[in-house]
């Protein structure tokens, strides 16, 4: 119970601080779906132990005596060991599916993993995004509080004018709200990151990145990425795989398979003049299916059926994955343009601005007002960038989760089977 205690203590220390990256990490250990779904490999793995096996041999008792009829004593006793033998390679190819189904599980769960990898990435970036709009609005609320506390002492010396003074209020109450708003997502985003992680509610998180140094994270690993492979493609091409291994074993399980035995009889019977005579007799017994009413035909054609669907689904999500990444490539540079452009040429021009505004402010050439109405602006144009930046953001991660390419997904599968022939989606 004490080391339970520590571990879980220690499990709460390591998830007070995390990066971007540590959070995934985290995920991965800590997610409880993620632990659930990892249950399937295990259940694939005993069904393939379980496939493949003969059927149990048989024992078989007979005896009969004309005891009933108050007969001389005759009668027969036999004794016979049987097994169901294959006449095809059923066997084998059920242990095929069932190999097909275990490397199925593997491609789910890494599924799974790319799946939770981009939620906690994007509920890492918008948590973030989320808590630099409430600094920029918490800003600007300090900024016209600043104002309007200028704006009534000029009024109370008879200078400037009342409406200086009630538009600064009514702007430091408009960021309030904002700024409130900002907390309340903030907050949200952050207990469902808590959820992904495997965290309870109360449990302390600090998110060490800040949204720029997460975008910045995620851009250069997105640079460095090479080529990979999507899980639910290689999981498609599984199951294409296992539509034809159903197909040869419907037709291979139109012959049941043959029963051989050996059998021993002890015969009693009356012998004239002499009496009782016991004879001993060994024998062999084989029975021999014939496919006459059922040939499976059925299974046959509905297995290659599903071989076709699923060729269609595989050449289907081959064009919605190569799509896919098309688009968001093109998404992510647009959102990349659209982000230096800001930091190259709108960043300078309204800082420029707003320190013009208060030097004339400060010398008297400027009203309170018209300080105000830039500041807010300016305010404006920051959230603003905010958003492109998580935007840009949520398309590195889009990208990145259509490609598979994160560390986490596209690492060698730790398979002991051959590596199946792989597609480029």
């Amino acid at each position: 119970m004490v080391v339970a205690f520590c571990a879980a203590a220690v499990s709460h220390a390591r998830a007070t601080a995390l990066s971007l990256e540590g959070a995934v990490q985290a995920a991965l250990m800590g997610n409880r779906d993620l632990l659930a779904a990892r249950y399937a490999v295990k259940k694939s793995e005993g069904r393939l132990r379980q496939a493949g096996l003969l059927p149990n041999p048989e024992l078989e008792f007979n005896g009969f005596s004309d005891f009933v009829s108050g007969g001389s004593g005759e009668g027969e006793f036999t004794i016979g060991l049987h097994q169901m033998l294959p006449l095809t390679a059923r066997l084998s190819l059920a242990k095929e599916v069932n190999r097909v189904g275990v490397a199925e599980a593997l491609r789910e769960v890494r599924n799974h993993e790319r799946l939770l990898v981009a939620r906690v990435q994007e509920l890492y970036v918008r948590s973030q995004a989320a808590a630099r709009r409430g600094a920029d609005s918490g800003q600007a609320r300090a900024d016209a509080a600043a104002l309007g506390k200028l704006a009534q002492e000029r009024l109370a010396a008879g200078q400037g004018a009342l409406s200086e003074s009630a538009l600064a209020r009514v702007e430091e109450q408009r960021w309030i709200t904002s700024s409130t708003a900002a907390a309340t997502d903030a907050e949200s985003l952050r207990l469902e990151l808590k959820t992904a992680l495997g965290l309870p509610a109360d449990a302390p998180l600090e998110l060490t990145e800040s949204l720029a140094s997460a975008v910045e994270s995620l851009r250069a690993r997105s640079s460095a990425a090479r080529p990979s492979y999507r899980p639910d493609v290689e999981l498609a091409l599984l199951a294409l795989d296992r539509a034809g291994a159903e197909t040869r074993l419907a037709k291979a399980s139109a012959w049941e398979g043959i029963r051989v035995g050996v059998e021993y009889m002890q015969d009693n019977g009356v012998d004239a003049p002499g009496g009782i005579d016991t004879g001993h007799f060994l024998g062999v017994k084989v029975m021999l299916p014939l496919p006459v009413w059922d040939r499976k035909t059925g299974e046959i054609e509905a297995s290659q059926a599903a071989a076709e669907q699923t060729a269609a689904q595989v050449r289907a999500l081959e064009l919605e994955v190569a799509n896919g990444i098309a688009a968001a490539r093109r998404r992510a540079a647009l959102l990349e343009q659209q982000s230096s452009l800001y930091g190259r040429d709108t960043q300078p021009v309204i800082d420029g601005a707003e320190r013009d505004m208060a030097e004339g402010f400060e010398q008297g050439r400027v009203d309170a007002r018209d300080v105000l109405l830039v500041r807010a602006q300016n305010a404006a144009l920051r959230l603003e960038s905010t958003k492109i930046l998580e935007d840009l953001g949520l398309a590195l991660i889009q990208l990145e989760a259509v490609a598979g390419t994160h560390p986490a997904v596209a690492a060698p599968y730790l398979e002991k089977e051959p590596a199946r022939r792989r597609k480029k989606p």
